[in-house]
C-alpha cells in the first residue's frame, strides 16, 4: 500500500499549471541609497536589521519562483516534486536573513494602530506632519515608496545617517519583506517595523507565516498574486537545490546549507 506522501507526490505532477504572478517592487532606488551607507554604517544596520542590504542585491530570477510555486502542496504545507519534499523553516529564514530567533520574542499584533506619534519620533517628523503624508489603497492606510525615498534623500543631505536607517529599514519592511501592495508601506507593516524597532520583536516567525499564506492564496483563489519576500524565499531555494543549479548570483552571507 503506497502512503498519502507518494500519492500526494504523484498527484502533484498531475496538477494543472498555476498561472501565478510574482510581483517585483522596485528596487533600484533603494540600492542606490543603500549604496550611501559607508561600510560602518552597513555594519550597524545589519547588527540592528538583519540582512536587508544582502537580500536587496539578490537577483531573482522570476521564472524560478514562479517554476517553484506550481510544486507547492497546501494540504502538506511544502514543496512535494516526484522524489522528495521541500519545507521552509524558521530556522533557515533565521540564517537568511541573520536575524536570531534565540532570547528574542515574536512579533505580536496589538490590535491597534497607536504607533504615529512612536513612528513620528523614529522618523523625526511632528505627528501632525506625518499623518498628512499618509494616502488610501484598497483601504490600506500607509505611505507611498516615493514619499519615502524622498524623504530618505534629504536625511542623507542633512547627514542624519541614524534616522535614515531607520527610514531605509522602514521602506525594505514594506516594499521587500511585506510587499502587500506595490510600492506602498501598509499600516500592517508599519506595525511590523515599530515593533521591531521600539520592542525589539522578532519578525522571522511572520515572514515565514506571510510566505505561507501567500502560497495558499495562489493555489486557493483566482487572485494568484505572489506577495511575499521573494528574494528570502529565493535563497532558500538556493540553499537547497545549488547555487550552480539555478544560476543563482546571491550576495547574501549567512545561507542554510542542508547536509548530503
Amino acid at each position: 500500500m503506497r502512503s498519502k506522501i507518494e500519492e500526494n507526490s504523484e498527484l502533484g505532477g498531475l496538477r494543472k499549471k498555476k498561472h501565478v504572478r510574482v510581483i517585483e517592487n522596485k528596487l533600484t532606488g533603494l540600492r542606490v541609497l543603500g549604496q550611501k551607507l559607508i561600510p560602518i554604517q552597513r555594519r550597524a544596520f545589519r547588527k540592528r536589521y538583519g540582512n536587508l542590504l544582502g537580500l536587496l542585491e539578490v537577483e531573482v530570477q522570476i521564472p524560478v519562483v514562479t517554476a517553484l510555486a506550481q510544486y507547492y502542496d497546501p494540504p502538506l504545507r511544502c514543496f512535494t516534486f516526484q522524489d522528495f519534499q521541500l519545507v521552509p523553516t524558521l530556522e533557515e529564514f533565521e540564517q537568511i536573513l541573520d536575524v536570531a530567533l534565540e532570547g528574542g520574542v515574536p512579533y505580536k499584533h496589538l490590535e491597534q494602530h497607536a504607533f504615529i506619534p512612536t513612528l513620528a519620533g523614529i522618523m523625526k517628523i511632528h505627528p501632525r506632519e506625518l499623518e498628512g503624508k499618509f494616502v488610501t489603497r484598497k483601504d490600506t492606510k500607509g505611505f507611498t515608496q516615493r514619499y519615502l525615498e524622498t524623504y530618505l534623500y534629504q536625511l542623507a543631505d542633512k547627514g542624519d545617517w541614524e534616522t535614515f536607517t531607520d527610514v531605509l529599514a522602514l521602506v525594505f519592511y514594506g516594499v521587500l519583506i511585506f510587499p502587500n501592495h506595490e510600492d506602498f508601506v501598509g499600516y500592517n507593516v508599519i506595525d511590523v517595523f515599530v515593533a521591531v524597532k521600539t520592542r525589539a520583536e522578532n519578525p522571522i516567525p511572520v515572514i515565514l507565516a506571510d510566505t505561507y499564506t501567500t502560497l495558499d492564496s495562489c493555489h486557493e483563489s483566482r487572485n494568484r498574486k505572489m506577495l511575499c519576500c521573494i528574494p528570502a524565499l529565493y535563497v532558500w531555494l538556493a540553499s537547497c537545490i545549488g547555487e550552480k543549479t539555478i544560476g543563482v548570483k546571491c550576495p547574501v552571507e549567512l545561507v542554510a546549507r542542508r547536509g548530503p
